[in-house]
């Protein structure tokens, strides 16, 4: 069975995966290694933080069955920088002696950053990476944006996608980053991707240092042969 066949390209479907998952981790092997890392949203500025939350990193792989964690919050409020409502996060991976591959997936719903400056009914960051005889891939398919609005323009009716690594001026306050990506890995002994759906740089009106971070929506995958 190839690897990528057992991977979503959406949201993950939790009990398919871990079927597919056990089958494929029959024998681990050591030369492999495999991560994963979800979390709903970060926050730093001059005021106010949030530590990375809720988070979900994937366990060291130590069975035949492949790992899973997740994690959710009802609800995320950070005074002046964001609030969302329900969010999910969840990261799953497992190892053969031939492929090896990870899955992270974060899903989070009514998110207004900055008091509406921007706002979505719900973000899904969702991104793969797997290792095979035939080569090493990352993807971030089934990443998505329902009625995205930034600054008062709307980029998304319903389900859309953002091209990588879209930067929009947010004047007054510095600029923000949509779907954010990040690659690692030759794309033939080890692959690796990091998507963050928005990303507020925030800067310093009249230096234009740069005075903190917002992030929400991001998953990150990775496997090594």
């Amino acid at each position: 069975m190839k690897l990528s066949s057992i991977f979503s390209t959406g949201p993950v479907a939790i009990g398919a995966s871990l079927l597919g998952l056990a089958a494929l981790a029959a024998a681990p092997g050591a030369a492999q290694s495999v991560s994963g890392r979800a979390y709903g949203a970060y926050v730093k500025t001059l005021l106010v933080s949030q530590p990375q939350s809720p988070l979900s990193v994937l366990p060291a792989i130590s069975s035949p069955d492949g790992e899973l964690a997740t994690a959710n919050a009802d609800v995320l409020s950070v005074p002046d920088a964001l609030s969302s409502d329900f969010v999910n996060t969840s990261t799953s991976g497992a190892i053969s002696d031939a492929e090896a591959g990870a899955q992270s997936t974060a899903s989070v719903a009514d998110v207004s950053i900055l008091d509406g400056l921007i706002t979505a009914k719900e973000l899904i960051a969702n991104v793969t990476s797997s290792r095979s005889g035939s080569g090493a891939v990352s993807s971030a398919n089934g990443s998505s944006f329902e009625d995205l609005t930034v600054a008062g323009v709307q980029l998304t009716v319903g389900d859309g996608t953002i091209a990588p690594n879209t930067r929009m001026s947010l004047p007054g306050v510095g600029y923000v980053v949509l779907n954010e990506e990040r690659r690692t890995g030759d794309d033939v002994t080890s692959t690796g991707i990091v998507v963050n759906l928005i990303h507020v740089v925030l800067t310093d009106p009249l230096t234009g240092a740069r005075t903190g971070d917002i992030i929400v929506g991001s998953a990150s995958s990775s496997a090594t042969f």
